[in-house]
């Protein structure tokens, strides 16, 4: 039952990710061993889809270390249980609970052990930025422990570079890179760990910087980030995206217009035709206050609250005049919001 429920709850992300962005692009999927333990480590800048994109594209069976702020209420944590999401706490969420993580670590060696497949963001936190920021050492614990408690197991890192043409505005794209693995095992030295964990940090935060734009020069980040928007930089090619950095002046500063992603008439007849979940959205995203959550929110409402009211919206339709015009109200409702998100302009993140 748990792994119907799990396959169901995959698919379904997967359906509203399909209806959400405009473009998923997966690169380097075939670096993925099929089988054996893993750890993707990834960049983070898109708070709870991060996790959702690597988990419909991965082809593993992952588990999720999430911030313990977001399992809120028996409701979230159980759901987020059900799709094998673990909590990760950290000193914001209170020293005491700290304690809390020598369960979780634990828990993710004995995983590892049982050859399965993690997804740490060695960040330690979301970012709208466009860079890899120094890593935690979180990762390295957990990798060093589980070689301690099983020397002879091997496991494999996974770079991850998650990359977006805008993290809080719709619609978007996205890109995921999968980097080559990574032996672990090379990385260990029992007698050193201290030096072990550095030399593991150095090479990870190389390789994910390869997979996502990296924007190194923090002095100078504005201006480097807006010549890149200026020139319509492609950043879904990270590759791409990176070679043309080298390439600016960093002292040159660019002012941005602004500009608002145009609408058109769909736009329009889209929100007319959902205008009470619209609202209700409208309404919780003011109260939001990291915007590395919008996204997150805009999605969990669209694949929840907006096929219901669609739904009862058409039961209503059928009752005042037939079942086939609440079927036709109905898979016009699905067809119009996947037709505005897929033949709408990309929105580009300008903050």
């Amino acid at each position: 039952m748990a792994k119907l429920w799990l396959d169901f709850m995959r698919n379904y992300v997967r359906l509203g990710l399909f209806f959400y962005y405009k473009k998923i692009i997966t690169v380097g999927k075939e670096n993925i061993p099929k089988k054996g333990a893993i750890i993707f480590l990834c960049n983070h800048q898109n708070a709870l889809i991060d996790p959702l994109i690597i988990g419909t594209t991965d082809g593993r069976s992952t588990h999720f270390l999430t911030k313990a702020g977001v399992f809120k209420n028996n409701l979230i944590i159980r759901l987020f249980h059900s799709v094998q999401m673990i909590p990760i706490y950290r000193l914001r969420d209170g020293r005491e609970t700290l304690i809390k993580n020598e369960v979780v670590f634990n828990k993710c060696i004995n995983l590892l052990n049982e050859q399965k497949a993690l997804v740490i963001f060695p960040e330690g936190s979301h970012s709208l930025l466009r860079k890899v920021r120094p890593l935690k050492s979180g990762f390295s614990k957990i990798l060093f422990d589980t070689f301690e408690k099983h020397p002879k197991l091997e496991i494999k890192i996974i770079p991850v570079g998650l990359n977006y043409n805008s993290i809080t505005e719709y619609p978007s794209s996205v890109s995921i890179h999968y980097g080559k693995p990574i032996d672990a095992n090379k990385y260990w030295d029992k007698n050193n760990i201290d030096t072990s964990k550095d030399n593991i940090k150095e090479v990870v935060s190389k390789q994910i910087s390869l997979l996502t734009t990296h924007i190194e020069d923090s002095s100078n980040y504005d201006n480097i980030h807006n010549q890149l928007i200026a020139s319509d930089a492609n950043f879904l090619d990270p590759i791409a995206t990176n070679k043309q950095i080298k390439s600016i002046d960093p002292s040159k500063e660019t002012v941005l217009k602004p500009t608002k992603t145009p609408k058109n008439i769909l736009y329009y007849i889209v929100v007319l035709n959902s205008i009470i979940p619209w609202l209700l959205l409208k309404k919780i995203s003011k109260g939001i206050k990291e915007r590395e959550f919008i996204s997150s929110l805009r999605y969990g409402i669209g694949i929840s609250v907006f096929p219901i009211f669609y739904v009862i919206q058409a039961i209503v339709l059928s009752f005042i005049f037939d079942a086939k015009i609440g079927l036709y109200y109905f898979a016009f409702s699905i067809l119009s919001g996947l037709i505005l998100t897929k033949f709408s302009k990309n929105a580009i993140d300008k903050s």
